[in-house]
């Protein structure tokens, strides 16, 4: 088991998150570098940010009806084409549209793969198969910008996108290569493929456990967004705010087996729950920060949050979506958490309407009431239950 997964999950999720990695930071420079303006350059990132919504709306559909291992090669496909796009991108249109297609691509491969793992492992399995995918696109989108700096530094910011492209098409190789891709899929004999369908029959479950979820995703998403912003504010330089997120990255990427491992042995609750009420403790204490070293303290508080949380959303997926609608269901769920994210600088943009620290306070408290959530509809492990589940 341990070895298809490397060969059809790890292996082409590290060398494409690694391209990921080294593009992300970029966006909005790219466009400062066309000559567009900050409200336009914001624009290109938000454009990523609508495109993993649209990836995540028809990827599932897709990986129902040809299987995950296909789907997860037009993912890919995807990817790669808007990568290159980006590099070619003679002006600020054409770019902001590429940006667009990067993110479906990548939202649409964090589906596909997913539901190849769930494919290949038992639910006692689950939860460390996953977080370890996790952890393998966490360690690629942090060697991706290291990269990408000194790819930067040679030769320019295009050709960061022409390495990214490289980067995904040696995943879509890795992939074909292995040997889960050649087996033929036999798709569900009562599958559900239709969002709207899928939407209607798990409405009980997207109404309470997904919303909690959606609150999470956001709440994880803001870390990128209010250290920045209360860091400059206490007088933070630039240089050393890339610093914090590096040493807060390299903590994340730390705890992502064990973290699985224990959601397997006691269940879900033990690292969804801590995880939210980490990252809600660390942002509700920032605007108390007033030097580099209190906002480097919570940075890495953030990091310890964000890492015990390795997967654990994605695991939940998998444990509550129905069997006959599973990839379907699966990007749904990842709508929830994108929109999510989406949503975070709006709160922190309309507290800061008042005070900064009050928009923090904001994402904070929806944390808690994350966490709270989580305690009420993440339903109950059963250690004896799952042991013969995967006998």
């Amino acid at each position: 088991m341990v070895k298809a997964l490397t060969a059809s999950t790890y292996v082409p999720t590290f060398l494409a998150e690694v391209g990921v990695g080294a593009m992300l930071p970029i966006f909005a420079l790219s466009v400062l570098a066309m000559d567009g303006s900050v409200a336009v350059a914001s624009l290109a990132v938000g454009a990523y940010a609508l495109g993993r919504l649209a990836g995540g709306a028809w990827i599932g559909r897709l990986a129902a009806s040809i299987g995950p291992a296909r789907a997860s090669m037009a993912s890919l496909t995807l990817l790669a084409a808007g990568s290159l796009a980006c590099a070619l991108s003679p002006s600020v249109v054409p770019f902001v549209a590429s940006a667009l297609v990067v993110g479906a691509g990548h939202a649409a491969y964090h589906v596909t793969r997913q539901s190849q793992i769930n494919s290949l492992v038992t639910r006692a399995f689950r939860a460390r198969a996953l977080t370890t995918v996790a952890g393998t696109w966490r360690v690629g989108n942090f060697i991706g910008p290291l990269v990408g700096a000194g790819i930067i530094a040679a030769w320019g910011l295009p050709w960061a996108y022409a390495f990214a492209a490289v980067m995904v098409v040696s995943a879509m190789v890795a992939l074909r290569t292995a040997r889960e891709y050649a087996v033929p899929f036999v798709p569900h004999p009562h599958a559900v493929s239709k969002v709207r369908d899928v939407v209607r029959e798990s409405w009980p479950i997207l109404r309470t456990l997904g919303f909690m979820v959606m609150l999470t995703g956001g709440v994880r998403a803001a870390r990128t967004v209010v250290i920045p912003l209360w860091a400059a504010h206490v007088g933070v330089s630039a240089e050393v705010v890339s610093l914090i997120f590096a040493v807060s990255a390299f903590v994340d990427m730390l705890l992502f087996y064990p973290a699985g491992a224990v959601m397997d042995r006691w269940g879900r609750r033990w690292t969804n729950i801590p995880s939210t009420l980490m990252i809600a403790a660390g942002i509700i204490a920032l605007p108390f920060t007033t030097s580099v070293v209190g906002v480097m303290v919570v940075a890495l508080v953030l990091g310890l949050g964000n890492g015990w949380g390795s997967g654990s959303l994605m695991v939940l997926a998998a444990d509550v979506a129905p069997p006959a609608s599973r990839d379907t269901f699966t990007g749904v769920w990842f709508i929830l958490q994108d929109v999510g994210g989406l949503a975070t600088p709006l709160v922190v943009s309309a507290g800061a309407a008042i005070a900064l620290s009050a928009g923090i306070f904001a994402v904070g408290g929806t944390g808690l009431v994350a966490a709270l959530g989580m305690y009420r509809w993440i339903p109950p492990w059963r250690r004896d239950v799952e042991a013969r589940t995967a006998s």
